[in-house]
């Protein structure tokens, strides 16, 4: 239909039998004119859900919308349907911060249905004003209200929010403990073991009280998972394997080893333990199948492998699966548990398995590996290439390497990292890595085996590395560069491919001088690691190839900003008087763009060169990128100039160009600013600058 084209059509239609037409003739109604506000209102009790979100949409997006406050109060609590209902409270959390005044009285009203719709909105808004009067809530009379008053303060949180939550669980109302320790659980807040005991010995507080485990670091309080493990009710069970989820989501197998111990334990003290575990692998709730993961691959259950590596389909549990498998006791159980799982499994858990039986020595789980890394054409190349790099098999190294090609740049990567990862497991492994990438290298070079060499190769490929510099391929010499620079940063190369380097600096490709510039950057800073020192603002560069500071001298004038950004950092490394005046220039050049400024900032502020005049400029650039380095700049900057910079900084329209200001304050150390850092927390409206002028006054000595 054709869009109403004036106000009178627009209301009338708002009320048309047909949907679509009350739904575009609502999309355009106007919540600040307050006829077409009371009818938005009435649309909130719309029989379709499109107007109504349509409503909710017109009423939340527009500061008219405010003025309806008091007819959404009255929907929520007495609207005609529970969709009118719900629509009113998604406008008035839509509405936000405006709402909360109104909200906040709404708490004490006659109306318990209006006093607990009041408490979700403001758990919903989140609004640190609503944290006292919520609290009052959890001594409402209702008990429905009490409730909903602990779940809005665990949305909202802080510590009052929490503070009133854990008085709420020595509460004598079990609904409010359920609900508090619910609350504590959604601000990942847990209780001292002793509270956490006797809210155990409550048998209908156990679900949340177990799922409340997975926020603690407490050892002691973690122990009491394993007791949940083996709780013979399922709902205490799966919350218990809900909170091993949470902890493994965030901690690595070997920090949670005395918990696994314990699951071991269990699971040999009651057999059936594990298939009860088992049967959680596919709930729904993705922590509860995380634990169960956990649990069965602590307890070594060889025979549930098939049920594991069905979540193998999911990319966030992928790694854990295939750690769990791993972890199971090689022999015939598992290896039977694997075969007779392959036909069932889709193809991502079909190369978990195939892996895993490569690794217990199935030469034709192998080869089929090796079969899918090497199709361009199939749906899991990326992940049987990884698999390959997992297994540290030799035999995967020559398909590997023969994937580094450039015709695929993605699947060349994935191919360098496995490789990097079976070059990592053992001596023997990486001897066989080199040897087949330097045998490539001279038959068939491309830009990820450099890339490779560099990252697995010794002194020894310096030349074969500088022999790619004069490739002809860009791609191939920026890579060789970038190689160059590997081997240095390992410590693995002195000062023997500098003139080639030096010669790359003039290539005609600006990414191969960009790579080269930055491998001059790597070697200089290895010059400076190998005698124990940095180069400060010492005036000894003269030790290190004058060949190459003359070329990243000339370099400053590159065309391109990324190879002069490179070059000033390569003289920064380098050091020295010469260096610190050709990147003062730098600094100085009203022309220079916006990323050569910001390196030549942060190069002089690393030799302790700091220039009033560039930095005083610098703060003035329309880049805010300039702007902020010039303020982490004026931090070093002595006397009152670089002060009055902070100060300026600190009262910019940019929230990012403020934080800048406050972490250069702490960074100056002058207590003197320790007043003003005070003051800007207190004033300042975004809670990270807050926090970061907080931070600031605290390091300065300040309140």
């Amino acid at each position: 239909m054709t869009a109403p084209a004036d106000h009178l059509s627009r209301r009338a239609l708002a009320r048309d039998p047909d949907e679509e037409t009350r739904y575009q003739a609502v999309s355009l109604l106007d919540p600040g004119d307050p006829v077409e506000r009371a009818l938005l209102v009435e649309r909130l009790g719309d029989p379709s859900w499109r107007v109504r979100s349509a409503a909710v949409e017109q009423l939340g997006a527009f500061p008219g919308g405010s003025a309806a406050l008091a007819e959404l109060l009255d929907v929520i609590s007495g609207g005609a349907s529970v969709g009118a209902r719900e629509a009113a409270a998604a406008a008035l959390a839509r509405i936000g911060g405006p709402a909360v005044p109104a909200l906040v009285e709404r708490p004490g009203a006659a109306d318990a249905d209006l006093r607990q719709a009041s408490a979700g909105v403001l758990g919903v808004v989140a609004d640190r004003r609503a944290v006292a009067p919520l609290t009052a809530r959890l001594a409402d009379p209702d008990p429905n209200v009490r409730a909903a008053a602990a779940d809005a303060l665990g949305r909202i949180g802080g510590a009052e929010a929490l503070e009133a939550l854990r008085a709420a669980v020595e509460s004598d109302d079990q609904t409010l403990r359920f609900s508090a320790l619910e609350a504590l659980q959604r601000q990942g807040v847990c209780l001292p073991r002793a509270t956490m005991e006797r809210l155990l010995a409550d048998r209908a507080l156990r679900r949340p009280a177990y799922r409340l485990l997975g926020a603690s670091d407490d050892p002691e309080v973690l122990s009491l998972l394993a007791r949940g493990l083996a709780d013979p009710a399922r709902s205490a069970r799966e919350a218990a394997l809900d909170a091993l989820g949470q902890q493994r989501s965030r901690r690595s197998a070997g920090a949670l080893a005395p918990l696994l111990d314990e699951i071991r334990a269990a699971a040999l003290a009651d057999p059936s333990l594990p298939d009860a575990w088992a049967a959680s692998l596919e709930s729904e709730e993705p922590n509860v199948a995380m634990g169960a993961l956990t649990a069965l691959g602590a307890a070594g259950a060889a025979r549930h492998a098939p049920g594991m590596l069905r979540l193998a389909r999911e990319d966030r549990l992928r790694s854990l699966v295939e750690e769990a498998i791993e972890a199971l006791p090689a022999g015939a159980e598992l290896r039977a548990a694997l075969a007779e799982s392959l036909p069932a499994l889709g193809q991502v858990a079909r190369l978990t398995a195939l892996a895993a039986l490569a690794r217990l020595g199935s030469p034709a789980a192998f080869e089929t590996l090796v079969r899918e890394a090497s199709d361009p054409e199939s749906y899991v190349q990326a992940e049987a290439v990884a698999a390959l790099g997992r297994l540290s098999d030799a035999r995967g190294i020559a398909p590997l390497v023969g994937l580094l090609g450039d015709d695929l740049p993605a699947v060349a990567g994935l191919a360098a990292t496995a490789l990097v990862r079976i070059s990592q497991s053992a001596a023997a492994p990486r001897a066989a890595v080199l040897s087949a990438l330097r045998d490539r290298a001279g038959a068939s070079p491309s830009a990820a085996l450099y890339r490779t060499i560099g990252a697995v190769g010794d002194p020894s490929d310096a030349d074969r590395l500088a022999e790619g510099l004069r490739a002809a391929s860009p791609s191939h010499r920026s890579a060789a560069a970038s190689a160059l620079a590997t081997l240095a940063r390992r410590g693995l190369l002195a000062g023997e491919a500098t003139p080639a380097l030096v010669a790359a600096l003039a290539d005609p490709a600006w990414s191969v001088r960009a790579s080269a510039a930055r491998a001059c950057a790597e070697l200089a800073r290895a010059w400076w690691k190998r005698r124990g020192t940095t180069p400060g603002a010492r005036t000894a560069a003269a030790a290190i190839d004058e060949g190459a500071g003359a070329a990243l001298r000339r370099a400053l004038s590159d065309p391109e900003p990324a190879v002069r950004a490179a070059a000033v950092d390569a003289l920064a490394a380098r050091g020295g008087a010469e260096s610190a005046e050709a990147i003062a220039a730098v600094a100085d050049d009203p022309a220079a763009p916006a990323p050569v400024v910001v390196a030549a900032l942060r190069a002089l502020t690393s030799l302790g060169e700091p220039r009033a005049a560039a930095i005083v400029r610098a703060a003035a650039h329309d880049d805010p990128e300039v702007v902020k380095e010039a303020v982490l700049a004026a931090a070093r900057l002595p006397g009152p100039g670089g002060e009055a910079i902070l100060r300026v900084a600190a009262s910019s329209a940019r929230w990012d160009v403020r934080q800048a200001a406050a972490r250069a304050m702490a960074e100056r150390g002058d207590a003197a600013l320790a007043g003003e850092a005070s003051r800007l927390a207190v004033g300042e409206p975004d809670p990270l600058v807050a926090r970061a002028f907080a931070e600031a006054a605290r390091a300065l000595g300040g309140r």
